[in-house]
């Protein structure tokens, strides 16, 4: 059980959860006390879900998105992608009263509760019609219902949905930080996952074909390879005839007493096999940098505006991602800590990397790069004034949001 007051020196303290444990040993329960407890659970989950949406969306009207997604992460450990869904869904659900209630009463998984309020910023929908599946179903299910139920809804057999599923097409690539492991995640409208699944099944048929059937790999190791193999094959440029594919960044140090190489490592400062290197420099183009050497200038003062290749290079090798959010450095863009417009350099440490959406944050809401007595720079939000007026001028720039 949840108790969202308690009592203290005679006062309600209306900002504490307290979670009320059971004292009986597991293993004296009877299997339907088990039972009971682990419905328990569940509700519980799902009333502290509740009471956080209800936080994170009254913390969105006072201290804006991008403060909300930060304090989630940072407090709540949450991973980026997921602070930003939490964040979008705590707003979204203001919308539908009923779904916060059963929420807040434990009796809708926060799962069937995301769907719907996803479904709602999709279009128009019967919110009193979906209440009762939400409570029943597993949120695999549901999900199949909520699309059922807009398509009957539809005006034009679907194709306003598919439009919409198609401008939400979203693709990420990150580091499992538990094991290393590179974790690739996509969504697709109907039509191109249909094209996608049907490209890899016929390279996985392929690759079936090829192997040795004394040892052959595991299904989902096939579809890894031949996803990797569809995303990374070489093609010839029709224009020069040379043969291109994708670049990898890896760096070494170079001993020079024992003339080879030491430290591994990828861009992102993954510790990779010295051996691994050899490889791969017999198979691929060699682009040496040599960092504050004399025949890679880092420093370029005010004659270029933009970094060049080795400065890229050497910026990847020292902030590894974004300094802001922690984004892949492959989806960076290098900037000016003092702008070029107000005289800044081209200088190594006159430049970050930035991702686009934390790069809009500098430029347009007043955020500043820091740089920390470790050496690392980070990005700090404006102070509090400021952020509320951002906010309201943010506010009269958006467009009105239309209901589809």
């Amino acid at each position: 059980m949840m108790n969202m007051e308690k009592t203290a020196n005679g006062r309600r303290v209306i900002n504490v959860i307290e979670v009320v444990l059971p004292n009986l040993a597991v293993g004296d329960a009877t299997l339907e006390q088990l039972q009971e407890r682990l419905q328990s659970t569940f509700r519980v989950e799902n009333q502290a879900a509740a009471v956080r949406a209800e936080t994170l969306a009254e913390l969105t009207r006072r201290e804006g998105v991008h403060v909300t997604e930060n304090d989630l992460r940072e407090k709540g450990l949450r991973p980026r992608r997921r602070a930003r869904s939490e964040v979008e869904t705590a707003v979204e659900l203001e919308e539908l009263p009923r779904t916060s209630e059963g929420l807040r009463d434990g009796e809708i998984p926060y799962e069937n509760a995301r769907i719907l309020a996803k479904a709602s910023q999709e279009g128009e929908i019967d919110e009193n019609e979906l209440i009762g599946p939400a409570k029943t179903q597993s949120p695999d299910k549901f999900a199949g219902t909520v699309r059922k139920h807009q398509q009957e809804r539809s005006a034009d057999d679907g194709m306003s949905r598919l439009e919409h599923q198609r401008s939400q097409r979203f693709a990420k690539i990150k580091t499992d930080h538990t094991d290393g492991m590179t974790v690739l995640y996509g969504r697709f409208d109907p039509i191109t996952g249909a094209l996608i699944e049907t490209a890899l099944s016929q390279k996985m048929d392929e690759l079936w074909r090829e192997e040795d059937p004394r040892a052959r790999c595991s299904p989902g190791q096939r579809m890894a390879d031949a996803l990797a193999y569809l995303v990374t094959r070489e093609e010839t440029d029709q224009d020069t005839g040379k043969v291109r594919g994708p670049r990898l960044l890896l760096i070494a140090d170079y001993d020079v007493i024992d003339r080879d190489l030491r430290n591994g490592r990828l861009g992102d400062g993954t510790p990779i096999p010295v051996e691994k290197i050899r490889d791969l420099a017999c198979q691929s183009e060699i682009l040496p940098s040599i960092f504050r050497g004399a025949s890679v200038p880092l420093d370029l003062g005010r004659s270029r505006r933009t970094a060049s290749p080795a400065q890229r290079v050497a910026l990847v090798a020292r902030d590894k991602a974004c300094v802001g959010c922690g984004a892949t450095a492959n989806w960076c863009q290098a900037h000016h800590i003092i702008p070029w417009a107000v005289h800044g350099n081209t200088d190594i440490d006159d430049m970050v990397l930035l991702c686009s959406r934390c790069h809009h944050r500098v430029h347009d809401d007043r955020w500043q790069v820091r740089k920390k007595p470790s050496g690392k720079y980070h990005l700090k939000p404006p102070p509090k004034h400021l952020r509320h007026a951002l906010r309201q001028r943010n506010r009269r720039r958006r467009p009105i949001k239309q209901r589809q």
